[in-house]
């Protein structure tokens, strides 16, 4: 088992889950009540989860990871894809 938090982008709450070996981000999110219109990061958003993703040897104990609705990261890729 590994304890992680989970900070919920534009909110500013941050919420400490335990996770054991096979949990994806859909399950995360389907614990905390957040629904399933969400993507996990880590690294500041330069690693991004797929939502059917085993996450757990993917992360460190006691890591920080973010949650961020998909229409706001779109919005960034979107905006980073046009100004290049």
């Amino acid at each position: 088992m590994k304890q992680v938090v989970i900070v919920i982008a534009g909110s500013g709450r941050s919420h400490d889950v335990t996770i054991e070996p096979g949990t994806t981000p859909e399950d995360i999110f389907r614990d905390l009540g957040i629904g399933e219109d969400f993507v996990l990061s880590k690294d500041n958003g330069a690693h991004v989860f797929g939502n059917t993703e085993n996450i757990y040897a993917e992360i460190k104990d006691g890591e920080k990871l973010h949650a961020a609705s998909r229409t706001d990261v779109g919005h960034v890729i979107h905006h980073h894809g046009g100004s290049r």
